[in-house]
């Protein structure tokens, strides 16, 4: 009962029973219904029908509203010893606003009959109900009106950054220069927000960075940063908005760059620059508002920007990526014309020997090599190789091994000793994951005789006397292994003999569903050509190539020296 007596003494004390008469007080005490809620349950809905008003024991309600658009709008936040739900026993129409348990609470209900009679019987209930809800309407008008004031506040902020924004598109769009573009963005960006300093960094997604240009004494310098790293690479990570109103109590803030440059950051809003799909493609990071801290109209003008400057950004990247592969296109056509330059421009004649030489690259540069260069002895040295890797870098190395094989091949007779010396100079001037298989031979058109070198390059077919034979003496592949030993082999060449030297393009070569032309198919067609001519058998061999890959895309340079000893 001492618990019991506690709560009526309370609940005497509440700001609508505490002016009446205790008689009223004691008919009405028996008949409160305690009501128990937890903190973020609802306790009444809008628009529900009104049956009983709630004293609050204890804890705290709000009384809210959504509007049409789905925004909650707080009408109350009211604490113990003070009451809700009247308004619908008064007028009997639905609740206009949604009563929601901020803490737990406990209420005690009073029904509407209860209610109807507390009116009737007492007038200082009924004037303490009249004065409550008057100051609580003058409050909600007071509210009502500031609000007023903040949207129509808000709504000029906006039209004015629209306007602002409509500025900066023309603005933006002005260049396609991403340098000076990051500098306008910029410029806007503060221009909006009232900033004082700031940077654009931009998402290297490649290289998980974020980038951007600053002036350090007086010359423009890349900046990069890690994603995820310091406050702007967070935002980078996340697409959050960081929104610091003192930078030097957050622990993301690294000062020492203010120490550095004596600026001394104060504010900051950093937000995400999304493009139309909503993917991060770079950073605001502005400083220092000048009145006040950022504010929530700010983050919204920037994220407004934000489209905008994306936009061009990808705009100006894509106009970039067009003009430097159009300066690449310009420059591998002229490297192929002078790798096409270094290739014989036209087969040897020796009597009794037929030539025949094809080499289609992947791309617009080779990285296979091939070469036939008669000597001054009337000998004929010839080469075929395969360097590592594809494109530029490769035909590079082409050219700087042709130009070694063949000035060793004027000078040596061994092919042995011209394959050695080529790779002692090829391990000094590359790096160590580059190197170049080769086959290279020498043919003493008198004698008939061929000595040979193969340097880890695919065995060609050797046909002599109607039968196949492998052409494998010789060592590891150039570029490997420095001052190594490499053998060499002397075999006669009959009438009727067949040399097929190829790179590992040819059987290699694949269809559209990923079958290789292979070795065996490739043996067959040379050995069903063997009679006929070398032009002949270097057609054969590639139109059954492009006959298996038809339109799949090539992916390895093919080259192919066909040698026949006709008479």
């Amino acid at each position: 009962m001492a618990l019991k007596k506690d709560v009526w003494e309370r609940l005497r004390l509440n700001i609508l029973l505490e002016d009446i008469m205790d008689e009223h007080f004691d008919f009405i005490k028996p008949r409160l219904d305690e009501r128990r809620y937890s903190a973020g349950e609802t306790i009444m809905e809008d628009e529900s029908e009104g049956s009983e008003l709630h004293l609050i024991y204890e804890g705290r309600i709000k009384i809210t509203r959504h509007t049409r658009f789905g925004d909650e709008y707080r009408i109350a936040l009211l604490h113990a010893g003070d009451f809700f739900g009247e308004t619908a026993l008064i007028d009997g129409r639905p609740r206009t606003g949604k009563v929601t348990a901020v803490d737990d609470c406990v209420t005690y209900a009073i029904r509407k009959g209860d209610f109807d009679w507390l009116l009737e019987k007492s007038h200082p209930f009924a004037l303490r109900l009249l004065l409550v809800s008057l100051l609580r309407f003058r409050s909600q008008n007071y509210h009502f009106t500031q609000e007023l004031e903040r949207n129509a506040h808000r709504l000029l902020t906006e039209v004015e950054n629209l306007q602002q924004i409509i500025e900066a598109s023309k603005l933006i769009n002005s260049t396609l220069d991403l340098d000076e573009l990051l500098k306008v963005i910029l410029s806007i960006a503060l221009k909006i927000v009232n900033g004082e300093n700031g940077t654009v960094y931009l998402v290297d997604k490649k290289r998980h960075e974020i980038w951007s240009k600053v002036l350090e004494a007086s010359e423009p310098i890349d900046i990069r940063l890690p994603l995820g790293k310091g406050i702007a690479g967070y935002v980078a990570a996340t697409g959050d908005t960081l929104n610091i109103p003192d930078a030097y109590l957050d622990a993301r803030f690294n000062p020492e760059v203010d120490k550095r440059t004596g600026y001394h950051t104060k504010t900051i809003l950093c937000m995400p620059m999304k493009n139309k799909d909503g993917d991060i493609v770079g950073v605001f990071q502005l400083f220092n508002k000048h009145r006040g801290t950022f504010t929530p109209e700010d983050e919204s003008a920037i994220k407004a920007l934000s489209i905008h400057a994306a936009i061009a950004i990808e705009r100006a990247r894509l106009y970039e990526e067009e003009r430097n592969k159009f300066a690449l296109e310009r420059e591998l056509s002229a490297a192929h014309a002078v790798q096409v330059g270094l290739l014989p421009e036209k087969l040897p004649l020796i009597e009794g020997y037929e030539f025949a030489a094809r080499s289609i690259p992947a791309k617009s540069v080779a990285g296979d090599l091939y070469d036939l260069l008669q000597l001054e002895n009337g000998n004929l040295a010839f080469s075929l190789g395969d360097v590592s890797g594809k494109g530029m870098p490769a035909a590079l190395l082409m050219a700087n091994v042709q130009a070694t094989v063949r000035a060793y091949a004027r000078l040596e007779s061994s092919s042995g000793n011209c394959a050695k010396y080529s790779n002692d100079l090829l391990f000094k001037s590359t790096s160590a994951e580059k190197f170049v298989t080769l086959f290279y031979g020498v043919i003493d058109p008198t004698k008939n005789l061929l000595r040979y070198t193969n340097a880890g390059h695919e065995e060609p077919f050797f046909f002599h006397d109607g039968r196949e034979m492998t052409l494998k003496t010789g060592g590891v592949p150039l570029g490997i292994v420095d001052h190594f030993p490499y053998d060499e082999e002397v075999v006669q060449l009959d009438k009727g003999d067949v040399l097929i030297v190829y790179s590992d393009g040819i059987p290699d070569a694949i269809n559209s569903n990923g079958e290789r032309f292979g070795i065996e198919r490739f043996e067959c067609i040379a050995k069903d050509c063997i009679d006929s001519q070398a032009e002949e058998i270097a057609d054969a061999i590639f139109t059954a190539v492009n006959e298996h890959v038809l339109d799949t895309p090539q992916f390895d340079d093919m080259t192919l020296v066909v040698i026949k000893r006709k008479s």
